[in-house]
């Protein structure tokens, strides 16, 4: 060994938001990820990049791994000394076959931790707003397997040498007092609730199906336990599901709140510059009840280092008179995102330089993200601008109209060099920034735009499918961008991914208050702050929220 480790890591039942915090950082953390089927795949958003991810899921009958060779896999990635998570969906000891792991872990020698997760058992009827104890009607639950393995691997090993699994004793359940809950039993519910009547349950009795549990797809059917299979069969309702039976099922479908969540059913992609808003979006959408993606641009994109050096240069960075352009007068920087401030600063820092260098340049932000990046590295812009319109991300055009022209008179000293952030990005994916003039620039100075950056296409893609590789049905909905450089990106990266069914829905705007109230298939956004259908006619007009 050299010093390798491998950690069950409960993912919980399908929302991103529900692991825990010490799953979350082992996730950061880990050199190897090993990913279960109903794990969810969004949960990657947490792991380094260059971790390798395995996924192994199973479904009932099918095994894409089958579980020797899961567990060989984990013992193998140990021994090369690296820190592994097995992200199992649910808790890992709950029908997760954990235990199993463990024992052929300690069997080779290879040191585990567990770490628990939230049940499938108690969560699924939560989202669906069915409690599984109240104070006078249910003073227990029982969670029990529908499914029963009849392979040589049911158990490793068996609870005592030569015996076999014990039957379930849906004798015995059926005259159980409080709530039942039947986890990997919705492929043999007739069965199932055939043998709780015939042991003498109620067909009378409440019951509940509830399919893709805590995830935007949950779907569920309530019913008389004699009636639930059929109306279950009538829906489409399949694997994974949980199965509720008790008096509590009965309870108003108001206390559903899950689903009455805005954005209920709604697969989103929330992209931004950097990778701490893109995730801040991303949760924001999920407290809304959406699944959701995040696309950060920082850890694909490439610096033009050439561009850079033109702007330093062009500055006076270095001479007598720092700041100074070439002909002697004030410079002026306009920044357009986050990632030209980056850009600019990182080559400052490989010339020994910081903040202090800048102090005989001006500043202008144009969009709340470059000016956010600006502000972390101590620069307060000495102005601010309108962002682009979402239509002509990469032009420049609005940053020379009349109402400007204020601005360049009091920033921009005549023949002074003014360098402006032109767009990058897209040339990764095949496509051309729309060339403009600046026309109603008229203050003598001397302007040239500079692309900055682009992004790495071919790796933001592959990020893109990997958050999306669990997506059902592999749909998008909703494009929701923190700035017209992000949409753009966005839009070129949907296009190549072609996940989309039908061109999704696209706001702009990085604050949860731009989500719209609700999102209706085929239908305008009704009351959303930003909206268009990608690729389909005039976007829909709008306030800015930010000037």
């Amino acid at each position: 060994m050299d010093g390798g480790k491998v950690y069950l890591v409960g993912a919980g039942p399908g929302d991103a938001g529900l692991v825990t915090v010490r799953g979350r950082q082992l996730l950061a953390e880990a050199d190897a990820i090993v990913i279960d089927r109903l794990a969810p795949a969004r949960l990657l958003r947490y792991a380094r990049e260059d971790a390798e991810v395995y996924h192994v899921g199973k479904a009932a009958g099918r095994h894409l791994v089958p579980q020797r060779e899961v567990e060989a896999l984990l013992i193998r990635l140990a021994r090369r000394g690296l820190t592994v998570v097995r992200l199992k969906g649910g808790d890992p000891f709950v029908f997760g076959r954990g235990g199993e792991e463990i024992v052929a872990l300690s069997r080779a020698g290879v040191p585990w931790e567990v770490v628990p997760g939230i049940t499938s058992a108690v969560a699924v009827p939560a989202y669906a707003g069915i409690p599984l104890t109240y104070r006078g009607v249910s003073s227990a639950f029982t969670v029990v397997t529908g499914h029963r393995c009849t392979c040589e691997e049911a158990q490793n090993p068996p609870v005592a040498a030569g015996e076999a699994p014990a039957p379930i004793d849906w004798s015995r359940l059926a005259k159980a007092d409080g709530t039942l809950v039947i986890l990997m039993g919705v492929t043999r519910l007739s069965e199932i609730t055939e043998r709780l009547i015939a042991f003498g349950r109620s067909p009378d009795a409440p019951a509940a199906v509830i399919q893709w549990g805590t995830r935007a797809t949950q779907r569920t059917v309530r019913a008389r336990l004699g009636e639930l299979a059929e109306r279950a069969r009538a829906a489409g309702i399949g694997s994974p599901a949980v199965i509720v039976v008790g008096e509590l099922c009965a309870l108003s479908e108001a206390l559903a709140w899950y689903e009455r969540l805005p954005l209920f059913g709604r697969r989103v992609v929330a992209v931004a510059e950097t990778r701490e808003r893109a995730l801040a979006m991303a949760e924001a959408a999920e407290a809304l009840g959406a699944e959701a993606v995040d696309l950060s641009l920082l850890p694909y994109a490439r610096f033009d280092r050439s561009a850079v050096d033109r702007l330093l240069k062009g500055s006076g960075l270095g001479a007598s008179a720092p700041g100074r352009g070439e002909a002697g007068r004030r410079a002026l920087w306009v920044f357009r995102t986050a990632l030209g401030v980056e850009a600019v600063w990182r080559a400052l820092e490989a010339r020994g330089l910081d903040a202090r260098a800048l102090s005989g340049i001006r500043i202008a932000a144009a969009g709340p993200g470059a000016e956010a990046a600006l502000l972390r590295r101590g620069i307060r812009p000495d102005a601010l601008l309108p962002e682009q319109e979402e239509d002509a991300p990469f032009d420049g055009r609005a940053l020379f109209d009349r109402r400007a022209r204020r601005f360049w008179a009091a920033m921009a000293e005549p023949g002074a060099p003014v360098f402006v952030e032109a767009g990058g990005g897209l040339a990764a994916f095949g496509q051309k920034a729309p060339e403009r003039g600046m026309e109603g620039a008229s203050c003598g100075s001397s302007f040239e735009r500079l692309s900055l950056w682009t992004v790495d296409g071919a790796r933001l893609r592959a990020r893109l499918e990997r958050l999306l590789s669990d997506a059902v049905p592999p749909r998008i909905d909703l494009l929701w961008a923190e700035s017209p450089a992000a949409l753009a990106v966005g839009k070129a990266a949907l296009d190549i991914a072609s996940n989309a069914q039908a061109a999704p829905f696209v706001v702009i705007g990085g604050r949860a208050e731009d989500l719209p109230p609700s999102l209706e298939a085929g239908a305008p956004l009704s009351g959303a702050p930003t909206a268009e259908r990608a690729g389909e006619g005039e976007p829909v007009e709008v306030p800015r929220r930010w000037r």
